[in-house]
């Protein structure tokens, strides 16, 4: 989380205690849905799976919406961080890039599929900054018009349906590589 990110956060921690208490905070939105579904996901159940007080995660978050614009924040850095270790690996080779990237993707999405729906379902910006985010990345590794309107729309409808069904990332995968092989052919 953005230490700065004043539209999500009440007040920013700043002593290491307070930074435990917002990542106990955030660390157990998960742990809710795990244990009583997505439904139960309270202010009231988070901060008590938090172990911390109400009134100390309300002093942080002023409501779930927020913890949950705290999680986006989390989820797009670690997908930027992503996004940029396939770059560095795999920059000069659009094919070997895109398998990266749509795995790693994959994965990450995959990993809490509940979690990310729920936030996905209340940071409505979030797809769309997504399929941005792709975009300028694939601006980085090829300047086709027909890749760079298709391909980051593709990966982002995969990517997300993958979330709910992770056995099926390879086949997300080879959707991809038979796309560019599409643009290659044509």
């Amino acid at each position: 989380m953005k230490m700065d990110d004043t539209a999500s956060v009440r007040r920013a921690p700043r002593q290491q205690r307070s930074r435990q208490t917002v990542e106990a905070v955030l660390g157990a939105v998960p742990v809710v849905i795990r244990r009583e579904g997505v439904n139960a996901v309270t202010t009231n159940r988070i901060a008590d799976a938090a172990g911390v007080s109400i009134g100390s995660l309300y002093q942080y978050f002023p409501d779930k919406r927020a913890i949950f614009a705290a999680l986006h924040e989390r989820h797009v850095d670690e997908v930027r961080g992503l996004i940029e270790q396939a770059i560095a690996e795999h920059g000069s080779s659009l094919p070997g890039f895109t398998r990266a990237l749509v795995e790693g993707l994959a994965d990450v999405h995959a990993a809490e599929p509940e979690l990310h729906e729920l936030i996905s379902a209340d940071v409505p910006a979030g797809p769309l900054a997504f399929r941005n985010a792709l975009q300028a990345t694939f601006e980085r590794v090829t300047s086709s018009e027909r890749i760079l309107f298709v391909l980051p729309n593709l990966i982002e409808s995969l990517v997300h349906g993958v979330a709910q069904r992770p056995t099926l990332k390879n086949e997300a995968v080879r959707t991809v590589f038979l796309y560019l092989e599409s643009c290659r052919a044509a």
